[in-house]
């Protein structure tokens, strides 16, 4: 990992908190989000199932990553094999902490998975790599109902 990546505590953008809310709000007078009707547990009626939620993502920023374009976006883990990468999405901070909203998750069939966060300085290259942190959103996917 480079020396762009990483102080001494850790990195310069580090992801603190990921939830799945099926809805969400912004005060635009205090800047704060209210997430409704967390998502832990799923049973859709088929497989692979869509589901149109939104994944938030809270970054804390070092200030020498202001300004700098950065891509993020959300893994669906099952065990050690990604069952689904959402499309890259483009942020640039301006201040120590910066939230990212990704719409949509894919679940292939039933199971325990983790919802994952990974970033990287934005690049041309396709193959740049991407940086996964350690924090995840479990959500378990049920058998549908016959």
């Amino acid at each position: 990992m480079s020396s762009r990546s990483r102080l001494a505590y850790g990195a310069r953008v580090r992801c603190f908190m990921i939830a799945v809310a099926q809805s969400s709000t912004l005060d635009r007078y205090s800047n704060n989000f209210s997430l409704f009707l967390l998502l832990e547990q799923f049973r859709p009626s088929a497989y692979p199932a869509r589901l149109s939620v939104f994944s938030h993502a809270f970054f804390e920023i070092d200030a020498d990553e202001n300004g700098v374009e950065h891509q993020v976006r959300l893994l669906v883990v099952h065990g050690a094999r990604t069952a689904f990468a959402s499309e890259a999405v483009s942020f640039k901070p301006a201040g120590e902490r910066h939230r990212v909203r990704i719409s949509g998750l894919a679940f292939p069939e039933p199971g325990l998975y983790r919802v994952m966060v990974e970033w990287r300085v934005r690049s041309d290259d396709a193959d740049a790599p991407w940086i996964r942190e350690p924090i995840a959103w479990p959500i378990r996917a049920d058998v549908p109902l016959q």
